[in-house]
């Protein structure tokens, strides 16, 4: 790893910080729940998987495949709730968005792996 890539990485945090802060309160983007899946199911594909890629990208590719399997499972747990049932759109628009990050979180560790490898 080159100190290039490690500034790239560091400016690429600071910029999707401020993007995210610019665009809304930055605390609707943290959930621990959505990143713990994203994350353990990254680190579990990256090593399991054999191929010829480097551990770095397996993660990558993991986050973003956690990312949709963490929505999938989001979107069932929607379905099958009670305010899905009575129509209670405040507490479905919440529920989304907690739903969506799986898939933001995969996709920015992904792009976070593409710069560091």
């Amino acid at each position: 790893m080159t100190i290039t890539k490690i500034v790239c990485t560091v400016i690429y945090i600071i910029f999707i910080t401020i993007t995210l802060n610019a665009v809304g309160n930055i605390e609707q983007y943290i959930d621990l729940n959505s990143a713990t899946v994203v994350v353990v199911l990254g680190i579990l594909f990256a090593v399991a998987v054999k191929g010829d890629e480097s551990t770095i990208q397996k993660f990558g590719n993991g986050a973003v495949r956690a990312g949709w399997l963490g929505s999938v499972i989001g979107i069932v747990n929607i379905s099958g709730s009670e305010g899905f049932a009575a129509g209670h759109l405040s507490m479905l628009g919440s529920a989304l968005a907690v739903c969506s990050l799986t898939v933001l979180y995969g996709y920015l560790l992904k792009l976070g792996t593409i710069i560091l490898d």
